[in-house]
C-alpha cells in the first residue's frame, strides 16, 4: 500500500494497537467488555422504549425519533458491512486480545458505535443540556470497541458519521 491510503491504514493499525495493546489495566479488562453491550441491539432498542414509554411530550418524541435514528443508520450499517465485508481485527492480526467477545458479522463500520451515537445525537438535538452526558457515554463505548480489539478506529469513525448524519436527517425531516 502506498500513499494516502496506506498511510491511513498504518494509522488506523497504530491507533487501535495503541488501545489494544499499549493501555493495559485490570480495572478496564473487566468494565470494558461491559461497557461495550450498552450500544447493543438489546440495550439500545430497550434505552429507546423506555424513554417513549415512560417520557412525555418532547421526550417521548425523542424516543421515538431515537428508534427511528436507530433504524436508519442501522439500515446503513447492515449495508456498508455486507458490502465492505471488513475482517476484524482479530482475523487479521495475531496480537489483538479479544477478550472472548464473540462476534458474527463484518467489522466496517461499528454497530455498537452507531448505536450510540444516534441515541446521543438525537437526544443532543433534542435536549441539548444532555448532550454533555450522551457524548461522553458514546465515546466511552465506542473507545471500549478498540480495547476489545473488534474494531478498527476508522469503523468507529463511520459508525459515528453514519448516526450524526442519520440523526440530523431526522431532526431536518421532522421540524419541516
Amino acid at each position: 500500500m502506498s500513499g494516502i491510503k496506506g498511510i491511513l491504514y498504518v494509522a488506523d493499525l497504530n491507533t487501535l494497537l495503541i488501545f489494544n495493546n499499549s493501555i493495559r489495566c485490570k480495572a478496564l479488562d473487566i468494565v470494558m467488555p461491559r461497557i461495550t453491550h450498552l450500544g447493543s441491539a438489546t440495550a439500545t432498542i430497550s434505552t429507546c422504549i423506555m424513554i417513549t414509554i415512560m417520557g412525555n411530550g418532547v421526550v417521548r418524541k425523542m424516543g421515538i425519533q431515537a428508534l427511528f435514528a436507530l433504524a436508519l443508520s442501522h439500515l446503513f450499517v447492515h449495508i456498508l458491512k455486507n458490502s465492505v465485508c471488513r475482517l476484524r481485527p482479530k482475523d487479521v492480526l495475531l496480537n489483538i486480545n479479544t477478550f472472548n467477545v464473540s462476534l458474527d458479522y463484518y467489522s466496517f463500520p461499528s454497530g455498537h458505535t452507531t448505536a450510540a451515537f444516534a441515541i446521543a445525537t438525537t437526544i443532543a438535538l433534542n435536549l441539548p443540556i444532555l448532550a454533555v452526558i450522551c457524548f461522553p457515554i458514546a465515546l466511552i463505548i465506542a473507545i471500549s470497541r478498540l480495547y476489545l480489539g473488534v474494531h478498527y478506529p476508522s469503523d468507529v469513525l463511520a459508525g459515528m458519521a453514519i448516526a450524526i448524519l442519520s440523526s440530523v436527517i431526522l431532526q431536518i425531516i421532522i421540524n419541516h
